[in-house]
């Protein structure tokens, strides 16, 4: 379906499926687990339908949903700054060593995690936003209410700090040890 007709759909039907599953995965990548995804998106999805009026056209849906589901996502990381989380850790030894073992075909997914994770979380954004949810140059301006220039700037210096965080990567898994 194109890009438009869903996001015509979604106005009209209340549809969400496809547009629901991008704003989970902007959660996910950004290192949310799966529930707490699944509540943000919900609450995302309460406040576009409370706020569609403000909509300035289809053609700003997606920096215009963005712009909630990062808000969305602020909110809740300042609330969990307001928790102290006590965690007790098990012993590893406990442990049979087999449950461990990761599944080769969810490295790469892992890895692209931690590079992320690397980067500062404003890059982090524009790279979630830009390179996996797809969202134009004006896009991103109108979600992160910055002009389009600075828009610009910062995805060529986060891709570049994302270039050099993957051959840092790179290099450190070419030196180690074979077993």
């Amino acid at each position: 379906m194109e890009e438009n007709q869903v996001i015509r759909n979604f106005l009209t039907t209340g549809t969400e499926e496809a547009v629901c599953a991008r704003v989970r995965r902007y959660f996910l990548l950004r290192g949310l687990d799966a529930a707490t995804a699944d509540d943000l998106t919900q609450n995302v999805f309460v406040k576009v339908y409370r706020q569609a009026g403000e909509l300035r056209g289809a053609d700003h849906f997606y920096g215009w949903l963005f712009a909630i589901a990062r808000n969305e996502m602020i909110s809740f990381w300042r609330g969990q700054q307001a928790r102290i989380k006590t965690v007790d850790f098990d012993s590893l030894r406990d442990q049979p060593g087999e449950s461990l073992a990761i599944e080769p075909e969810v490295m790469p997914s892992l890895r692209m995690m931690d590079w992320l994770k690397a980067l500062d979380p404003a890059d982090r954004d524009l790279i979630v936003l830009r390179f996996v949810e797809g969202l134009s140059y004006e896009e991103l301006a109108e979600a992160l209410k910055l002009p389009l220039g600075t828009i610009k700037w910062r995805i060529f210096n986060a891709r570049k700090k994302l270039a050099r965080i993957i051959g840092a990567s790179s290099a450190d898994k070419a030196r180690q040890p074979i077993n």
